[in-house]
C-alpha cells in the first residue's frame, strides 16, 4: 500500500509543480475525505461524474461505495493523471478532457443526464472565468434534485451563496474533515431550479 501511495504523491506533486493553479493540494485528498465525498452520493440512483479525479482516490471511495463502474464517468484534465486511472479502472470511463466541456463531452459519449457530479477541482484557485464556465456546465446538465459534492481547503464555501443562486443551487457543508492534510470540508450543492 506504501508503493500506491508513494506512486500517488508523486504524480500529484510533479502535476501540481508544472500547473499549481490546477492542483489544490500537493498531497492526495485523504481516505477520509474520499469517503465523506461518496458517502454523498447515492448508489444506483444514475449516472455519477467524477471531475479532476487525480490519483483516483475518491474514485476508489465511490466504487466501494456501491457506484458501479458502468454508471461513473471520470474526467481528468491532465493526459498523464488521466492515462494512469484508465489503468486503474479499465472498467470504468476516464475521459481525458477539460471540466469546462462537460455537457458536449457526456453528449458526444452519449450518457444519461448525471444525477451527482462529484468534484476535486480547486474551484477556489481558478481564475473567475474559467470557475464560472465549469460551474455552468454543471448546473446545465444537472436535473433538478441533482447534487454537486465538492471539498475546499477554504473555510469559506466554495462557490459564493451569489453564485450559487444564480445556477439554481443551494449549498450546505455536510462533513469537516480536521484529520486530512490540510483540513477539508465538503459542501453539497442540490440543484433547486432549471436554468
Amino acid at each position: 500500500m506504501r508503493g500506491v501511495t508513494g506512486l500517488r504523491n508523486h504524480q500529484l506533486v510533479s502535476h501540481w509543480l508544472r500547473n499549481p493553479r490546477e492542483v489544490g493540494a500537493v498531497v492526495p485528498s485523504g481516505q477520509q475525505l474520499a469517503s465523506a465525498m461518496a458517502s454523498q452520493v447515492v448508489p444506483g440512483a444514475g449516472l455519477v461524474v467524477e471531475l479532476g479525479a487525480g490519483t483516483g482516490v475518491i474514485t476508489t471511495a465511490l466504487l466501494k461505495h456501491g457506484v458501479s463502474a458502468d454508471q461513473l464517468v471520470v474526467i481528468e484534465n491532465s493526459a498523464s493523471m488521466a492515462h494512469d486511472l484508465v489503468q486503474m479502472f479499465p472498467a470504468v470511463t476516464v475521459l481525458q478532457a477539460d471540466a469546462a466541456r462537460l455537457g458536449a463531452l457526456l453528449k458526444l459519449s452519449d450518457f444519461n443526464t448525471p444525477k451527482a457530479v462529484v468534484s476535486s477541482l480547486p474551484l477556489l484557485n481558478l481564475y473567475n472565468r474559467q470557475r464560472f464556465r465549469i460551474l455552468r456546465e454543471i448546473a446545465s446538465v444537472l436535473p433538478v434534485g441533482g447534487r454537486l459534492i465538492q471539498f475546499t481547503y477554504s473555510p469559506f464555501p466554495p462557490i459564493s451563496v451569489a453564485l450559487a443562486k444564480r445556477l439554481g443551487f443551494e449549498g450546505n457543508r455536510m462533513r469537516r474533515i480536521l484529520i486530512n492534510l490540510p483540513p477539508a470540508a465538503v459542501w453539497v450543492y442540490e440543484k433547486k431550479i432549471s436554468c
